[in-house]
């Protein structure tokens, strides 16, 4: 990142200051301290905020936040009075009131779009296809979240079918508003095949349409239309589904429907306040704000709806990521509720994929590996196509001391869902899991890939400064074991070995200081 003030010009990639043109030496922590005055200049920022955000938290006298802020306004030729760029606000700290630009490299932006979102390989050893979200023809929600349901139970129905590869959801549902060619959209995700629909509804009836693309040239090869009495919102789809998949795939009737039907809510409401606390975390990434937001929002879900199967498995998830990230205030109590609410998700819906999934990860998250283990095991046997659940079988793979099997499932359910929001997370993910398999050239590049994409995951860095340790690079270590904790003032030791383990916090503890 470029940042461009008055007559400077400050590199955080090169860790370079220029000032008209010219090249000044600063000193490490000095250009820490004026990059974390930039990045926070609307607000003021407290001595305490520096001591935490530069130092670790260390005991700082007086006199050395006080030298350290006067090298920083000699480098970039500030006097500290007429027109100053930083200011001293008495009694309350330090405010970068400069007028700043926030650029990138040229070369940088492109490299990290074709990072960020590269074209995945098509698949050419079997079918492969993804099915796009419905199209609501209708005002009514209900029918919208019926035509969601559908599309969930073809995406489940396909990935049953020996020899398909089927994207996951999480992909295929990001084109829910992007107007994108048909020919497009297959060489996003990589497939040959598309399904779309869309659903209509009157008074007392529904039609579904449903159509098969070739995605290269964009032939329909087939369609199909249904009207059907409107019912029972969960008897409906699954009637939908299994008509429509007989059609599309004959192999299919050989297949048990019963599995795929799966436990949701008839509830609006209790609907939308999941769909918030998914989003509060896809938006603003897992910090303070964001899990406390999801928890409250997920508690709610399931005070409207207590058999909200999918809610309770969520509320696990990020109960076991919160208390592992150490963005709960009581650790313990919110690990203790996270393998409560994953227990009884899966009493509620022992036979859905996408409950099972969220809540086998959450029991392997809070130490229960080989329960969390089965529950995923068991979320794949019942949809193959469940890349989250491939990706948390991948973690507790290697948590296990299985790591090629667990690279593996990590990198396949990485590709079941090209687009998928979570991609950056499963790449810090891989990253850590690379580095346990002691694959640290690549963790490496996992890990800084992940850390460009989200400036705010803050584990991308720990892993960045991990593998370097072990590849005996010091220096480039310390510079991003100070990054994640420039991210995250509150960083411990504690932390990095709850989440990454006891070897990373070992290697990373000779350079804490």
């Amino acid at each position: 990142m470029f940042f461009h003030f008055k007559n400077c010009s400050l590199d955080t990639n090169r860790r370079e200051l220029h000032r008209a043109g010219e090249s000044v030496a600063v000193e490490p922590q000095v250009f820490d301290l004026l990059v974390y005055l930039i990045e926070n200049r609307d607000r003021v920022v407290s001595k305490d905020d520096l001591i935490a955000g530069i130092w670790g938290g260390r005991a700082v006298s007086d006199s050395t936040v006080t030298s350290r802020i006067n090298a920083a306004r000699t480098a970039i030729g500030d006097n500290g009075k007429t027109q100053s760029l930083l200011r001293t606000i008495p009694r309350k700290g330090f405010r970068f009131v400069g007028e700043v630009n926030e650029a990138r490299d040229a070369n940088q932006q492109a490299q990290d779009r074709a990072e960020a979102d590269p074209l995945p390989p098509l698949i050419t050893d079997r079918p492969s296809i993804a099915v796009l979200p419905f199209e609501n023809l209708s005002g009514d929600k209900r029918l919208e979240l019926l035509a969601n349901g559908l599309a969930e139970d073809i995406i489940a129905l396909l990935a049953r079918v020996p020899g398909f590869f089927v994207i996951a959801r999480a992909s295929s549902f990001a084109y829910v508003q992007r107007p994108t060619e048909v020919h497009g959209i297959g060489a996003e995700l990589g497939v040959r095949y598309l399904v779309t629909g869309s659903a209509r509804s009157s008074a007392t009836r529904v039609r579904i349409s449903v159509q098969l693309v070739e995605s290269e040239s964009g032939n329909q090869l087939w369609a199909g239309r249904y009207d059907v009495e409107r019912g029972d919102t969960l008897d409906l789809q699954d009637e939908i589904a299994r008509q429509i998949i007989v059609e599309l795939e004959p192999a299919l009737t050989k297949a048990e429907f019963a599995s795929v039907r799966r436990r949701r809510t008839d509830s609006i409401d209790a609907w939308t306040h999941f769909r918030q606390a998914a989003g509060a975390v896809a938006v603003h990434g897992w910090n303070e704000e964001s899990v406390v937001s999801g928890l409250a929002e997920l508690r709610q879900a399931i005070a409207i709806d207590p058999d909200f199967a999918l809610a309770h498995a969520l509320l696990a998830l990020v109960s076991a990521f919160g208390a592992n990230l150490s963005l709960v205030a009581d650790i313990e109590a919110v690990k203790q509720e996270a393998q409560d609410e994953a227990e009884r998700a899966v009493a509620i819906d022992p036979n859905a994929s996408d409950v099972l999934g969220l809540a086998g990860c959450a029991l392997a998250d809070v130490g229960n590996l080989e329960r969390g283990r089965a529950l995923l095991l068991r979320a794949l046997e019942l949809d193959p196509s469940n890349a989250q659940a491939h990706v948390a079988f991948g973690i507790v793979e290697t948590r296990l001391g299985r790591f090629d099997e667990g690279i593996a499932s990590l990198k396949f359910g990485m590709r079941s869902s090209p687009k998928d929001f979570r991609l950056t997370f499963w790449n810090m993910l891989l990253a850590d899991a690379l580095c346990r398999a002691k694959y640290h050239e690549e963790a490496l590049n996992v890990a800084s890939q992940a850390a460009r994409r989200d400036g705010r995951l803050y584990g991308a860095h720990v892993i960045s400064a991990w593998a370097l340790s072990r590849l005996n690079r010091p220096d480039e270590a310390r510079i991003a074991l100070a990054d994640a904790r420039r991210v995250r003032p509150t960083l411990s030791l504690e932390e990095i070995a709850r989440f990454f383990g006891q070897g990373a916090a070992a290697d990373l503890s000779s350079m804490w200081n």
